[in-house]
């Protein structure tokens, strides 16, 4: 049972850790999008939304992407780095050695008598 609950451990942490690379290669193309060709974006919207000015339009993709950035974080990396510390404390737990169940603690066999 111990067995399956590491690999399930190690296979959630492997599919968190592959959403917040994505997540996060989503974020780096909006930005760069932006970036090299912002003005060419604001054309393309503003004529879908032709009220909408390019202060505006600025401000809405700067929060969309806090917004994507928060959600990767919260939803996918947090979560993984919770998952790796349980993986890690039970490794620990495995490699300590298991105290002799007939021996009384903190007491030497003369006292045991």
């Amino acid at each position: 049972m111990r067995v399956v609950v590491d690999e399930v451990l190690e296979i959630a942490a492997q599919i968190l850790l592959r959403c917040s690379v994505i997540g996060f290669i989503m974020l780096f193309y909006w930005w760069g999008a932006l970036q090299i060709g912002g003005d060419f974006v604001y054309k393309v919207h503003s004529s879908v939304a032709p009220s909408i000015g390019r202060e505006h339009f600025d401000i809405i993709n700067y929060a969309g992407m806090i917004f994507l950035k928060l959600c990767i974080l919260l939803l996918f990396l947090f979560p993984y780095l919770a998952v790796r510390m349980v993986m890690r404390k039970r490794k620990a737990r495995d490699v300590q050695p298991v105290d002799d169940p007939c021996k009384p603690e903190g007491r030497s066999p003369v006292e045991n008598g």
